[in-house]
């Protein structure tokens, strides 16, 4: 049994249209209570905000508890993240007692939890971080079309999201041929193969591909 978590009500059709598209699975809000084996749940998959700090809402621990939790009853053997950005660090800044500026490294989220899921012996997957003009990407998105049920992923490096990763989001959605269709597949496939891309990484696909490009991390 599959059972694909949304975070927030924004990813509800998003995860009901996964489901949809995916063989023996079910579909539940992540503050759903961790239910018993009845439901007998190999695979986790949740689909939600993410950044460097939270996923789904919840911080790294917070995360690592609940899939702790859904295992405690169930065979999981596999927990999938579905979300931008979380393959990506950031930097954190803050001022200290003297005004001074400070930055510090922020782990990207996968990196976080991948300690806690290794220890609970389970299989880590989430979308690949892509290579970008600088050699290392910073940034990515997911978008999804609920009109022809698609879905593109963009990555980039730069220094900000508008350097590289935001523009390539914009030649996509502003071809013609998704303006008519909504279809990122049909539209990625005609950005890719004129602009030639070498700042971003575009991938795209219909719903019931997206798990599928999904990478084993641990």
């Amino acid at each position: 049994m599959i059972l694909i978590l949304f975070g927030d009500e924004k990813h509800r059709d998003r995860a009901s249209a996964l489901a949809a598209a995916t063989p023996a699975a079910i579909v539940t809000s992540i503050k759903t209570p961790p239910k018993g084996n009845n439901l007998n749940v190999d695979t986790l998959t949740f689909w939600g905000h993410g950044d460097a700090s939270h996923f789904c809402g919840l911080t790294a621990s917070e995360f690592v508890s609940l899939v702790k939790e859904w295992k405690k009853n169930n065979p999981v053997k596999t927990v999938e993240i579905i979300t931008c950005n979380s393959r990506h660090g950031t930097i954190d800044s803050w001022k200290n007692d003297k005004g001074e500026k400070e930055t510090a490294w922020v782990k990207s989220y996968t990196d976080q939890v991948k300690p806690g899921l290794r220890k609970l012996g389970l299989t880590i997957k989430a979308l690949p971080m892509g290579i970008g003009w600088s050699g290392e990407n910073r940034w990515s998105i997911l978008k999804f079309s609920p009109t022809t049920n698609t879905w593109m992923y963009v990555t980039a490096g730069g220094d900000k999201d508008t350097d590289a990763m935001w523009p390539g989001v914009t030649k996509v959605e502003q071809d013609d041929t998704f303006k008519a269709t909504k279809d990122f597949t049909l539209a990625g496939e005609v950005v890719k193969d004129r602009e030639k891309l070498r700042n971003s990484t575009l991938d795209y696909g219909d719903i019931g591909d997206l798990r599928n490009a999904l990478i084993v991390l641990a």
